[in-house]
């Protein structure tokens, strides 16, 4: 096994120092009664790479009975809005990863989400599996998704990043902690792009916070099912006396200048996806499908 951290004192004084931080206001002083709220934010230091989630990551960062919500390959309209719709109804928050290819297309939703004071990070421009790329394919998958992202963004976009299919290799390990961009993996996988409804999105989630009692939880804001599961597991997160917390950069990402995005390459179909990827694979959606489309047709500089 590789070694994790070659300078292991930098991450019990990253985490005290991002817990000490200032808390936000509780959920009671500023959400309307009986919403779920923020317990409290926290600011973090990505100054050297720093992990969050299993298994690398320090898992006292969060106290137990905490949360925090992510979503993954967005952003979709109808299921972003959704989302956004549902966390705004109890007054709370989440960090998106957003994958470039989809603000190629929906730019407009990069500012919504920055409205409503979500956390925004990123996710890849085209969601390859990072582990099998050369540096340069990494630097221009990651560095062009980020200067795209904070172009539509009004807010700074944190120096955050989530690895698709949670892949990651020594090169991208290294490349992340000399950019001081957070690697971000997952605590509690929701697997909603293995159902088609709601239901066992809300139940697997409950039941991984069950067993592990607090963490990062992962979900998708481009499938109906988890967008239709987010109003239910908020409101079973506050039944059963878990608290979100927010996320936030204490710097924002630096860009990188003149960096170009990948060049497109042809839509895989499900079965070709299927067969390159296997354990990996998550079917494509039908805002996938139109940013592949968009792709072949639409020039980006």
């Amino acid at each position: 096994m590789r070694p994790i951290w070659k300078r292991s004192f930098v991450v019990p004084a990253l985490v005290a120092a991002a817990l000490s931080m200032p808390q936000q206001a509780r959920a009671d002083d500023t959400c309307p009664a009986g919403t779920l709220g923020v317990s409290r934010t926290i600011e973090v230091d990505t100054t050297g790479g720093p992990w969050f989630g299993e298994p690398h990551g320090d898992r006292n960062f969060l106290a137990p009975g905490e949360v925090v919500l992510t979503f993954d390959d967005g952003p979709s309209p109808n299921d972003t809005r959704e989302i956004l719709a549902a966390l705004a109804k109890q007054c709370t928050k989440a960090t998106f990863f957003m994958v470039g290819e989809m603000v190629v297309v929906h730019p407009e939703m990069v500012k919504e989400v920055a409205a409503q004071g979500h956390t925004i990070g990123t996710h890849t421009w085209t969601h390859p599996n990072v582990a099998r790329l050369t540096l340069p394919e990494l630097r221009h998958e990651v560095e062009a998704t980020f200067d795209l992202v904070q172009k539509n963004s009004p807010v700074p976009v944190a120096p955050f990043f989530r690895y698709p299919y949670l892949s990651s290799s020594q090169l991208s390990e290294d490349y992340f902690k000399s950019r001081n961009i957070g690697q971000f993996a997952v605590d509690i996988d929701s697997n909603d792009w293995r159902v088609r409804s709601s239901a066992p999105v809300v139940a697997r989630v409950m039941a991984g916070l069950k067993a592990r009692g607090r963490g990062i939880i992962l979900m998708h804001d481009i499938h109906k099912w988890t967008a239709d599961a987010v109003p239910q597991l908020l409101a079973k997160l506050k039944a059963g006396g878990y608290k979100v917390v927010q996320l936030k950069a204490k710097a924002p990402v630096e860009l990188i200048a003149d960096v170009t995005p990948p060049p497109p390459k042809p839509a895989m179909t499900r079965a070709s996806r299927k067969s390159r990827h296997k354990k990996f694979t998550k079917y494509s959606t039908r805002s996938r499908r139109a940013a592949l489309s968009a792709r072949k047709s639409t020039a980006i500089e």
